[in-house]
């Protein structure tokens, strides 16, 4: 990879990536492999001044551009769409934040970046600001290096951690795959890289993905993968993995569906060794820390073209 720009950043949001951990504070962590330094700033610590002296490029996640006044240029970066997440789960907290996205895509003086085409696309449809760049969220191929040691293994990996990720369904589709152990992915995100490689699958069922980091990283140890076609799969993209709608595990009448899920599941867990599935070829090419840098280059040229007032 190459070496970071050298230049200095802030990523703005609502938590701290230092202390918290989430798919957009794994964002925030990442972009210092991309840059010198990396100022982390919340709403509790923002500090317009210092943004102003250094002329620094803000990184927000996307509706937290709104902080901001449009004197100082930022860059909004979509990681999912609200509205569209909102339709898939409901939930007041996420009709809310439909409506400020809605808001911080009228803000001026605005970059926009994405962690996917089809987050570009639809926040174009909705409101006008496709994204400058898509940056998909990149893997570290040397530590997701795709060296499996699961010989004769029979451990399916999940990350069920909520309802709308199938919290409630691996209770009955667990038992259900003899011959099989299908557990929760867990522990120190330091440990995920060996306990995938343990693994002979892994197995997200969800109703909503913007992009998911865990899914990627599976695909870049080149397991086995049984999706439900949200997130990357709006893209379009051919990712070598085992796919089902999501209406087969999610929605009104999803508890009419779970013999088809089973079915599904099980002729996966049969294919595995039929079948040879490579999904990090795709993770190589379009998501590796190189690609980012090279998408990261791009924005701040495009950014360096803003106007500070």
């Amino acid at each position: 990879m190459p070496e970071p720009l050298d230049r200095a950043v802030v990523h703005y949001a609502l938590n701290d990536p230092r202390v918290v951990r989430g798919g957009v504070e794994t964002f925030a962590r990442t972009l210092g492999r991309f840059f010198r330094e990396v100022v982390y700033m919340t709403p509790g610590t923002r500090d317009e001044r210092l943004v102003r002296e250094r002329r620094l490029p803000v990184v927000c996640d996307n509706h937290w551009v709104l902080d901001w006044p449009e004197s100082i240029p930022v860059i909004g970066f979509q990681h999912g769409v609200a509205h569209v997440k909102a339709k898939a789960i409901g939930g007041r907290e996420t009709r809310d934040l439909a409506r400020r996205q809605a808001l911080a895509a009228k803000r001026p003086n605005t970059l926009w970046g994405a962690g996917a085409r089809w987050i570009s696309d639809t926040f174009g449809e909705l409101h006008g600001n496709r994204a400058a760049r898509v940056i998909y969220y990149p893997v570290d191929l040397e530590r997701f290096d795709g060296k499996l040691d699961n010989d004769g293994s029979r451990l399916v990996l999940h990350d069920g951690r909520t309802p709308h990720k199938g919290s409630r369904i691996y209770p009955w589709l667990a038992p259900a795959c003899e011959g099989f152990r299908i557990e929760p992915l867990l522990g120190p995100s330091d440990e995920v890289p060996d306990r995938l490689r343990e693994a002979c699958a892994f197995i997200h069922l969800s109703s909503y993905e913007g992009n998911s980091v865990m899914c990627t990283e599976a695909m870049a140890m080149n397991l086995p993968c049984f999706f439900t076609r949200v997130g990357l799969f709006r893209d379009g993209h051919a990712l070598d993995v085992w796919s089902v709608p999501r209406e087969l595990a999610f929605g009104p009448m999803a508890r009419f569906r779970r013999g088809r899920l089973l079915g599904e599941v099980r002729s996966f867990l049969g294919s595995i060794g039929t079948r040879r599935y490579e999904p990090r070829r795709w993770v190589s090419e379009n998501a590796s820390l190189d690609a980012a840098h090279g998408g990261w280059v791009e924005l701040m040229r495009s950014f360096d073209a803003m106007r500070w007032g």
